[in-house]
C-alpha cells in the first residue's frame, strides 16, 4: 500500500512536470565597443540607447528582428551612419541571428559561406549565440571634429 501511494504521489509530480508549457527566451548582451551611441530596437518597439563602451542585456523571446542604429554622439534613429537589421530565432533556450542563406546550413552551420551576409560593423553570434558585438572602428561616417576628438581620447 505505502509504496502504491508513494508511486502515485511520483506520477503526480511528474505529469505537473511535463503538462508546464516550454517558454522559449534567452537573456543575451549587445556590447558597444565603439566610439558610437548604438540605439537597438527589437520587433518595432522602442529604442533603447547603449553608450559607448558599456553594454546591454536583451531578452529574445520569439522568432523577430533586432534593428541596430549608430549615431554620432546625440541623436535618433533617423541621424544614423549605420543602420542594420538582424532576424533572430528563439527557440525554448536556444536563441541565435540568422545570418546566411542556408546553403549547407545542415551541413556546416549557419552563417559558415564567407560572404553570404555582411553584418559589419556588428557581429554577431559573438562571444556567445545571441550576443552581439559593435566595434570598435565604427566612427568613419561622422564628422571630422567627432573624429577628432575620438581619436585624442582613445
Amino acid at each position: 500500500m505505502r509504496a502504491t501511494t508513494i508511486g502515485f504521489i511520483a506520477a503526480g509530480l511528474l505529469a505537473g512536470v511535463v503538462a508546464v508549457p516550454a517558454e522559449a527566451g534567452c537573456t543575451r548582451k549587445i556590447v558597444n565597443k565603439s566610439a558610437l551611441t548604438a540605439l537597438v530596437s527589437r520587433d518595432g518597439g522602442p529604442w533603447v540607447a547603449v553608450p559607448p563602451h558599456r553594454s546591454q542585456s536583451i531578452r529574445l523571446t520569439q522568432p523577430g528582428r533586432v534593428d541596430f542604429a549608430l549615431v554620432c554622439g546625440a541623436g535618433g534613429p533617423e541621424s544614423a551612419v549605420s543602420r542594420t537589421s538582424l532576424t533572430y530565432s528563439a527557440i525554448i533556450d536556444r536563441c541565435y541571428y540568422e545570418i546566411g542563406t542556408g546553403f549547407f546550413e545542415d551541413q556546416l552551420g549557419p552563417g559558415f559561406v564567407p560572404g553570404t551576409q555582411d553584418t559589419a560593423p556588428l557581429t554577431a553570434n559573438m562571444p556567445r549565440q545571441g550576443d552581439v558585438v559593435i566595434g570598435p572602428r565604427v566612427e568613419a561616417g561622422c564628422p571630422a571634429e567627432f573624429r577628432a576628438a575620438v581619436h585624442s581620447r582613445y
